[in-house]
């Protein structure tokens, strides 16, 4: 199991910033991308995580990353964002989990007219796309590795879905991500708001108060037997969480958001 994880909300997006964006006919899901600011934000956000991780003394050129995504089109542009942005020699691993997803409300959905495994299809085919374009046109989409063959903690949307079944399907999604890690790999969680606050929840093994978690907000979790170092920005979490022994994990920064300049 892995010893090292962050948690990214994904960036800015598109119809949080023009009202009139309109739902793709062809995806009977309520899917908005990201905007040319969110994909900024990604890519500071990744220039982040590896100033992150050598604080803490992981060694990006020796561990793996691997990232698991939320199947929404904002958690994957905002997850290439970040593979750009950190620039690593080892091509990152990029996972699509239903169980990141979007909490399926009524609130945030009218409806859900299309299966869950059908909507993953539809992402990887667009993803390699993007990878196929890419390689003839030799742009600067950065060199990752999707897994394509990728089998996640959950196959089907629940809808409508209640609050406590959001939570637990983050909690086995996290636990089922962890568990496919090695102790040589580095997990970042891309999801959403409310995932943010379930999986946080999680490590604590605890359920709290749900936070606002801006675009691009970075958590940092490790285990407590592997931290190295006293760097890292403690000042938006309660001292009391770290004398938590009922869990092996350690929250060492929570939401924070203050490598965003723009």
């Amino acid at each position: 199991m892995t010893k090292y994880c962050f948690i990214i909300r994904h960036g800015e997006r598109l119809d949080h910033v023009h009202k009139l964006c309109k739902p793709d006919l062809f995806v009977d899901l309520w899917d908005p991308p990201i905007t040319p600011k969110g994909l900024y934000q990604a890519e500071q956000t990744g220039e982040r995580l590896v100033e992150l991780m050598e604080q803490n003394r992981i060694d990006p050129k020796t561990m793996s990353v691997v990232i698991y995504t939320s199947p929404f089109q904002r958690c994957i542009e905002t997850s290439i964002g970040i593979i750009k942005g950190m620039r690593l020699k080892k091509a990152p691993t990029l996972r699509l989990d239903v169980g990141l997803g979007e909490w399926m409300c009524e609130r945030f959905f009218d409806s859900v007219g299309c299966q869950a495994t059908e909507f993953v299809s539809r992402q990887y085919q667009f993803l390699a796309r993007q990878q196929a374009n890419a390689y003839a046109k030799r742009n600067d989409i950065p060199v990752m590795n999707v897994d394509y063959g990728y089998t996640g903690s959950r196959s089907e949307f629940e809808f409508p879905e209640h609050y406590t079944d959001m939570v637990q399907r983050f909690e086995e999604a996290r636990r089922y991500c962890l568990e496919k890690a090695n102790h040589a790999t580095v997990v970042l969680f891309v999801t959403h708001a409310v995932g943010v606050n379930a999986l946080l929840d999680g490590f604590r093994n605890h359920l709290t108060r749900p936070q606002e978690s801006n675009y691009c907000s970075i958590s940092f979790v490790c285990k407590k037997n592997d931290e190295h170092s006293e760097n890292s920005d403690q000042s938006d979490e309660d001292s009391s969480e770290y004398l938590d022994t009922s869990t092996p994990w350690s929250i060492k920064l929570t939401m924070s958001d203050t490598h965003l300049t723009a």
